[in-house]
C-alpha cells in the first residue's frame, strides 16, 4: 500500500516535472520567436532610415533633413521621421516632414505629404501636406505626348517679388560643366543644387522629389569632393535598388536606374561632367540679371520668404 502511494505520488511529481518543462520550453519559444520579430521589425526600421538617408544624397532639389527618429507604435510596427527644411539664400524655411511606416513585414508606404499636386492653371506644383511651392525642371528632350505642363518662365516675375529671398528652378538648354555655370550664374546668387537631368524622353515636371536626382554643394564649397560623394552615393543606390523606380507616359518610360547609370557612365570626371540644372536661391531683384539669358531653357518658382531685418543672407 506505501509502495503504491509513493509510485503515485511520483507518478504526479513526473507529470508536474513534464508539464513544467513543456510550459518552461513554449515561453523559452515564444521569448525567442519575440526577440526574433522584434529583432526583424528592427531590421525593417533601419533599412527604411537607412534607404531615406542616401537617397537625401542623391535626390531631393534643396531639401535637408535636420533630425531623424523613430516612434514605435507598438513592438513590431512604428515610423520612421524626418524633419527637413530648405536653405533660401542663408535663410531655413521649413519643409514637408518625411515619415516612412515599417513592421515585421518589411518596410511600408513612404510619406505622402510630400507628393506633388498641380496648381496656377498647369503651372506650378505644389507639396500635398502644406502646399508648399516645389520649384519645377523640365526635360529639354521630352516628347510631346508625355508633356502635361508648360514650360514656365518665372524669371520675369521673380523681380516682382521685392523684399523676398527666392528658390528658383533653372533648367538650361543643354548640358553644362560645373565651371561653365560658375561662370553663367551671377555671383549674388547661390547655387543650392544640381540637377543631372534624364536620359529619356519623359517629361519630367511631375516627377516625384526622391526621383529627381542630384547633389547640393558642401559647405566648405569642394565642388571635387562633393561630385565625388556623389557618384559614390549614387553607385550605392543602384546596388541597393533605391533607384530601381520608372515612370512610364503612354509609350515612354523613365527608368531612375538607368539614369543613374547612364549618367556615372558619361560622367566619370568632375571636370568634364555636366549638369541640365541649378536651384538658384537669392533676393528676388537679384533674379533680373537672368532675364532673356539664352542658356535657360525654363525658370520655375519654388518657396519664398519675406527678408526680416534679423536675417543673414549668404549672397
Amino acid at each position: 500500500m506505501i509502495l503504491k502511494k509513493l509510485a503515485t505520488k511520483n507518478k504526479r511529481k513526473n507529470r508536474l516535472k513534464t508539464v513544467g518543462i513543456s510550459v518552461g520550453m513554449m515561453l523559452i519559444s515564444a521569448l525567442i520567436i519575440f526577440l526574433g520579430l522584434r529583432s526583424l521589425t528592427e531590421r525593417h526600421a533601419e533599412m527604411v532610415k537607412e534607404n531615406y538617408l542616401l537617397r537625401s544624397e542623391i535626390a531631393y532639389p534643396n531639401i535637408d533633413y535636420t533630425t531623424w527618429g523613430f516612434e514605435a507604435n507598438s513592438e513590431f510596427t512604428g515610423t520612421f521621421y524626418s524633419h527637413r527644411s530648405k536653405n533660401i539664400d542663408g535663410i531655413s524655411v521649413p519643409f514637408e516632414e518625411y515619415q516612412g511606416n515599417y513592421s515585421i513585414i518589411g518596410p511600408m508606404s513612404a510619406s505622402q505629404n510630400e507628393g506633388l499636386e498641380e496648381g496656377d492653371s498647369n503651372s506650378s506644383n505644389y507639396t500635398h501636406g502644406n502646399l508648399y511651392k516645389v520649384p519645377i525642371f523640365y526635360n529639354v528632350n521630352a516628347s510631346a505626348k508625355t508633356v502635361s505642363m508648360e514650360v514656365t518662365q518665372d524669371i520675369s516675375k521673380v523681380a516682382e517679388m521685392t523684399g523676398q529671398a527666392v528658390e528658383v528652378a533653372i533648367t538650361f538648354d543643354k548640358p553644362y560643366t560645373y565651371q561653365e555655370i560658375t561662370d553663367m550664374v551671377p555671383d549674388n546668387l547661390l547655387v543650392n543644387w544640381y540637377w543631372i537631368g534624364t536620359s529619356s524622353t519623359v517629361d519630367t515636371a511631375n516627377l516625384a522629389l526622391d526621383a529627381q536626382l542630384g547633389f547640393a554643394p558642401s559647405s566648405i564649397n569642394d565642388y571635387a569632393a562633393d561630385f565625388k560623394n556623389f557618384k559614390s552615393n549614387l553607385k550605392k543606390a543602384i546596388e541597393s535598388g533605391v533607384v530601381d523606380s520608372r515612370y512610364s507616359i503612354e509609350d515612354e518610360t523613365l527608368s531612375l536606374e538607368d539614369d543613374a547609370k547612364t549618367y556615372l557612365k558619361n560622367n566619370s570626371n568632375y571636370k568634364t561632367a555636366t549638369f541640365s540644372g541649378v536651384i538658384l536661391t537669392g533676393r528676388a531683384e537679384n533674379f533680373a540679371q537672368l532675364e532673356d539669358k539664352d542658356w535657360i531653357y525654363a525658370s520655375n518658382i519654388g518657396q519664398s520668404v519675406t527678408i526680416q531685418p534679423y536675417h543673414t543672407l549668404t549672397k
